[in-house]
């Protein structure tokens, strides 16, 4: 088996954080990679992820293992005092990969799960002092400031093209709260007839545990009830303690993990 570099960026991904691997004939047998990105408005106890992407046949798999491995560690140098996570992804219903990343150490504690819950009759009150308004994305420079800040609390960046789509569903829904014109919170809905899907929602780290949340599904709500939506889907990470305890708190039901995260710390 050999391992070989990309000699120019490959799907947007630096030569020397991805890696081939073919047999002794040359043949490819899998490639992997390994992103690193800060994410401290999700995880401020452990700001920094090192994504691992590895798909390979079983033969070359340990080799490939085993450069990701060491190339996470490197990246992982850059930044000493930040605690941190190595990760990957995998179906639930992968076996194989389970049990490969479990002998490797990975712990599987993690999940994207997704919930369906009922439009809550909670009240749409939020603190003092901040104005409650639709997100204004009558431009492109509004749409990008919306991304930018949507994605500072996303793993998963979503994009424009992705929001046009939502903006031409029937039921979308852009809302944040506003104090001294600087954004809160905001929340992003979208969807057709009876059901919606909260595709994120975010509030400020200085402004936590103050309700914002729940108010603003509380204002979508009582926006969308007249319509005659019933429901709200959506996706939360289960280590994200403050996701999980929103959906506690909404009666949310987990229908299903759409995507194991096995990790370490790092």
């Amino acid at each position: 088996m050999h391992l070989t570099h990309p000699i120019a960026p490959y799907q947007g991904i630096a030569p020397e954080d991805c890696f081939f691997v073919t047999n002794d004939q040359m043949i490819e047998m899998g490639m992997g990679s390994v992103t690193l990105f800060y994410q401290p408005e999700m995880y401020p106890e452990a700001p920094l992820h090192i994504y691992m992407q590895l798909d390979s046949q079983p033969a070359g798999r340990n080799l490939l293992f085993g450069a990701l491995l060491a190339r996470a560690e490197q990246l992982r140098a850059q930044a000493p005092n930040l605690r941190g996570r190595l990760f990957t992804q995998i179906a639930p219903e992968d076996w194989d990969l389970n049990g490969f990343y479990t002998k490797a150490g990975f712990k599987m504690d993690d999940s994207e799960d997704l919930y369906h819950f009922g439009l809550p009759g909670w009240p749409a009150r939020a603190p003092v002092n901040c104005n409650y308004a639709s997100v204004p994305l009558k431009t492109p420079q509004d749409v990008q400031a919306f991304l930018q800040r949507m994605n500072a609390y996303r793993i998963t960046p979503l994009d424009a093209e992705f929001l046009g789509r939502c903006m031409g569903m029937e039921h979308f829904l852009a809302i944040g709260y506003y104090r001294g014109g600087n954004a809160v919170c905001e929340a992003l809905f979208t969807g057709e007839g009876q059901n919606v899907t909260l595709v994120s929602l975010y509030v400020r780290a200085d402004y936590r545990r103050q309700g914002f949340a729940k108010a603003i599904i509380g204002a979508a709500s009582d926006i969308l009830r007249p319509r005659g939506v019933t429901q709200i889907s959506t996706r939360i990470y289960s280590r994200n303690a403050a996701q999980v305890a929103l959906m506690r708190a909404a009666a949310g039901k987990k229908i299903r993990s759409v995507a194991l995260l096995p990790g370490i710390s790092i």
